[in-house]
């Protein structure tokens, strides 16, 4: 799906539909209609409204749609959390599991020679959850480094 199509469905899907995204982005239905109708030429949805109608609407159509065209996959990260109960080596498990998994997926799709279009997905799924675990565990280092670091004044303030 383009991104031009993906925005125009993710309007138009909505509850409430184009009006209610509307209203939200300060906008006229009708200038908002025009602004995601691949036919209509002269008006474009910017940057900056389609991060808005993603965060509001929780749909990443457009972002996902954006990220094939540039031939690159969307990864959602793991929430942060501030708590100290971290458990980084339950996260680094959990990499080798899912790399584990990943190498299992491709060993059984690649047994025959050939790779289905089901077969491929899986192993796509397989190979974003190893990615990831991996992001999980490079959050947590990045809160401990943060954690570890002395205070600046205008923190301490």
């Amino acid at each position: 799906m383009n991104v031009q199509t993906a925005a125009f469905n993710l309007v138009h899907d909505h509850p409430g539909g184009t009006s209610a995204l509307a209203t939200l982005l300060g906008k006229s239905t009708s200038t908002l209609n025009h602004e995601v109708d691949p036919n209509y030429a002269t008006a474009k949805l910017g940057l900056a409204d389609a991060l808005k109608l993603t965060l509001l609407t929780k749909n990443h159509s457009i972002l996902n749609a954006f990220a094939m065209a540039c031939h690159c996959m969307v990864v959602p990260l793991p929430a942060c959390s501030d708590s100290d109960d971290d458990d980084t080596f339950q996260s680094v498990t959990r990499v080798a599991r899912e790399f584990a998994e990943l190498i299992s997926e491709v060993s059984e799709v690649t047994a025959d020679g050939a790779v289905s279009d089901n077969e491929l997905r899986r192993v796509d799924t397989e190979a974003t959850e190893l990615v990831a675990a991996i992001q999980a565990v490079l959050t947590t280092l990045r809160l401990r480094n943060e954690r570890s670091r002395p205070k600046t004044f205008r923190e301490v303030c």
